[in-house]
């Protein structure tokens, strides 16, 4: 009776372990057959996805083929205008020259030399003051020159010395005043209207020989304006035959 049990026993331990073992067996197939068929699924979906070729609304066929050809309106050609502001001209024609020609002989003409006369002398010394007159030049050109020598200003400056070993420094220096200045204003004599300026410091340089030249004729009003400095002025016109003036020279300044 035992013995039977224990036959029995060991029947039902062998059926428990080949149930296991194949259970353990099915596993790995059931887990491909899972994947294969999501792997279906997936290329199915990704399929459906693609859009058919669309067609042209305009009968054009598929869009997705060669592409068709089309004619594009080009922009109107803007019409030339040249003879509206310019005149119409011939080319200007480059002269050719030959090889061994020789240059044409330019005869020298001689210019006969203009000589001068005083109208106006004077040497001024400018304190916040202006000085004018009037003239009517009927012969130009009329020349203005004037020399210029300003208040000078002399200063002696003292610098300490750095070192113990050395003395200390004084050095004289002389510069131009800063209130130092002269201008010549000629005017239209009817309007006022400033034609011609020239002077010396403010917003002139400090070269003090200046020259203005009218070459206009016309009535002027000549101004004289200035401080601080002394003015040496000279205003000349051609010396004409028959005038009774003397023949001046170029004002020339003080060194």
């Amino acid at each position: 009776m035992m013995e039977n049990q224990s036959i029995e026993s060991k029947g039902i331990n062998r059926w428990e372990h080949n149930k296991k073992t194949m259970r353990r067996s099915r596993t790995p197939g059931v887990w491909v057959l899972v994947i294969l068929v999501l792997t279906i699924l997936v290329l199915a979906l990704s399929s459906g996805c693609v859009a058919p070729p669309r067609e042209d609304p305009n009968g054009g066929g598929d869009l997705t083929g060669t592409p068709i050809k089309t004619t594009v309106p080009t922009a109107a050609t803007p019409a030339i205008i040249d003879t509206q502001f310019l005149t119409p001209a011939t080319p200007y024609v480059t002269p050719t020259m030959t090889a061994g020609t020789p240059r044409p002989v330019v005869t020298e003409t001689t210019v006969e030399r203009t000589e001068y006369q005083n109208i106006y002398y004077n040497n001024l010394d400018m304190n916040y003051q202006s000085v004018a007159y009037s003239y009517d030049l009927s012969d130009p050109p009329m020349i203005i020159e004037f020399c210029i020598s300003p208040e000078m200003i002399t200063r002696n400056i003292w610098y300490e010395s750095r070192y113990k070993d050395k003395d200390d420094v004084t050095v004289r220096k002389t510069y131009i005043s800063q209130s130092a200045w002269f201008e010549v204003l000629i005017r239209d004599k009817s309007s006022g209207e400033i034609v011609a300026r020239e002077g010396f410091g403010k917003t002139y340089s400090v070269d003090t020989k200046k020259t203005i030249t009218m070459r206009s004729s016309g009535q002027y009003l000549i101004e004289f304006t200035g401080n601080d400095v002394s003015a040496v002025i000279q205003i000349r016109i051609p010396l004409r035959q028959g005038d009774t003036g003397e023949v001046s020279k170029p004002l020339v300044c003080p060194s």
